[in-house]
């Protein structure tokens, strides 16, 4: 169990800083503006989540660093959470997309211009299945 919840913790931590990173770069001009926002719906309770989190952290994330997506996390763990994730949300456009969806273990890619969600991947999949839908959303 305290494995289980050290794997979220690093989960979370990784999305937060990643998203923070993305931001970052984008603001100084040196990425240009997603064509995607790659929402990652997770929760500390989720067996889906905890046993693949890390993995698509330290797999995935690095993997699409070159391309147009902005990664945003989800925390659907508690009331406190999902106020934190609904503040990130709203301020990529992206909340109104993706409020009604509480399914945890996936990720909603939405596309930029029409804020519409055109495709949800399994963070179960392989890394390099992940990345590949991810890389078509660009398309």
């Amino acid at each position: 169990m305290k494995n289980a919840i050290l794997k979220s913790v690093v989960f979370t931590l990784i999305a937060l800083i990643s998203t923070s990173l993305f931001s970052s770069l984008r603001a100084q001009g040196k990425a240009s503006a997603p064509k995607v926002y790659a929402v990652i719906n997770k929760a500390d309770w989720c067996p889906v989540c905890q046993a693949n989190g890390g993995r698509v952290m330290n797999e995935v994330l690095p993997a699409c660093t070159k391309l147009s997506v902005q990664f945003v996390a989800n925390d659907l763990t508690n009331e406190q959470t999902i106020s934190k994730s609904t503040a990130d949300l709203k301020k990529f456009r992206v909340f109104n997309s993706v409020k009604e969806t509480k399914k945890t273990g996936v990720i909603l890619l939405v596309d930029a211009k029409t804020k519409k969600i055109v495709k949800e991947i399994s963070v179960s999949l392989p890394s390099a299945e992940i990345v590949k839908q991810i890389k078509e959303s660009q398309i």
